[in-house]
């Protein structure tokens, strides 16, 4: 059995065994994954009216709701929008007359929508959006191995994104042995608050990147669930996005830069400036934070370059006494202590232990990178932070 379909019957979402009934007649080029909730139908209406519908895609919807929110108004507002807009051609058999339950798929000859319906049924908070994404692109890779979508790449975006004209072509040019890509991207310019509060944060974000880039990183890419393309094949061994209310997009990257290339596909894609709670971190949250520091007066704070000097020392002191066969417990001894302190926080000493199973120098340096990998390198750089490098005032 292949990795995706032993995913696909054993680990992926339930819906799964509703496109039983698939017709089989349908066919699309490309597969895009949204997760909506508490959004307006205006994106989904600019959405149809794009360019983007030169490209025969399938629109993977995934209208959600926490299970502790009671309802959600502007999800039967959306629902409706996409009954009225396209044809219904097919409904899976969990789903009722009125339209809602599971799946239903609408069809123009130009865009298909494959309707996912957790709104009815709620999808539990601590779960969320890495649910609701989950679910979506679970489907896309059924549908890839089934031939119904030609493309292997699943596309992940957010309601906020315009996408450009080329969103689906540029990410053909990828090699088939890519984990997955991210895209270029930008918020929106504008006078307004909010606008000046997400341009703060996306330069943070940049900054983080860079800083990555600068140290010699692997895990230097954003991640940012809105602005992904993902090998199918790869999403598969993964298993999938995490299940939880945020961050999602950040451990599931952490896992396919395990597994193959993460690439960078230049086109770019617009963000809508705006305030959200819908996760309890991240861009939404980052942003309130931050215009409540400019109405109030308050400096912008970015990272101290410093941290990702000690990072590009530890990377570098630990790359060259693996590649000249050297004691990396010698090579410790030789950082600064605060990084020294920082990778003992992290029980670096088991990983010396586990690079000392092979002599291959090509394989101690991906384990050794396996096991600095995102979340590990946040961590170490959370702790200078934390003990000498407090972030510092914007230039």
């Amino acid at each position: 059995m292949s990795a995706v379909e032993k995913y696909l019957s054993q680990h992926a979402e339930p819906e799964l065994s509703e496109l039983a009934g698939w017709p089989q007649e349908l066919r699309y080029d490309h597969c895009l994954v949204i997760p909506a909730y508490d959004e307006s139908p205006e994106f989904f209406q600019k959405l149809l009216a794009s360019p983007l519908s030169q490209q025969r895609p399938l629109l993977i919807l995934v209208v959600n709701r926490p299970d502790h929110i009671a309802d959600c108004p502007a999800n039967v507002a959306l629902l409706e929008s996409v009954a009225e807009s396209l044809p219904n051609v097919w409904r899976s058999e969990s789903s009722r007359e009125d339209g809602s339950g599971a799946l239903s798929l609408y069809d123009n000859d130009r865009w298909g929508v494959l309707c996912v319906d957790r709104h009815t049924t709620a999808i539990p908070k601590k779960q969320g959006v890495g649910l609701a994404r989950k679910l979506g692109c679970d489907l896309a890779a059924r549908l890839i191995a089934n031939g119904a979508v030609h493309s292997p790449w699943i596309h992940s975006t957010d309601a906020d994104a315009c996408l450009p004209a080329d969103y689906f072509d540029a990410a053909q040019t990828l090699l088939d042995t890519s984990a997955a890509a991210t895209y270029n991207f930008e918020h929106q310019r504008g006078d307004n608050i909010t606008a000046q509060a997400t341009e703060a944060y996306e330069r943070t974000l940049h900054h983080y990147v860079m800083g990555l880039k600068h140290a010699g990183s692997p895990y230097a890419h954003h991640t940012i669930g809105s602005i992904l393309v993902i090998n199918h094949k790869h999403y598969c061994q993964a298993r999938g996005f995490p299940k939880r209310s945020g961050g999602e997009d950040f451990y599931l990257l952490n896992k396919l830069a395990k597994l193959g290339t993460i690439e960078h596909v230049s086109c770019r894609i617009t963000l809508q400036p705006r305030l959200s709670h819908r996760v309890p971190f991240g861009t939404g949250p980052a942003t309130i934070k931050i215009q409540h520091q400019i109405e109030n007066g308050q400096p912008l704070l970015s990272y101290d370059p410093a941290i990702f000097d000690h990072l590009k020392t530890c990377i570098d002191t630990f790359e060259d006494a693996i590649e000249h066969n050297q004691p990396l417990e010698q090579a410790l001894q030789t950082l600064p202590e605060l990084s020294q302190n920082a990778l003992q926080s992290l029980e670096f000493l088991q990983c010396i232990n586990h690079l000392q199973k092979n002599p291959d120098p090509a394989w101690k340096k991906r384990h050794f990178h396996h096991w600095l990998d995102a979340f590990r390198t946040l961590k170490f750089l959370r702790f200078l932070q934390a003990e000498r490098f407090p972030p510092i005032p914007m230039t």
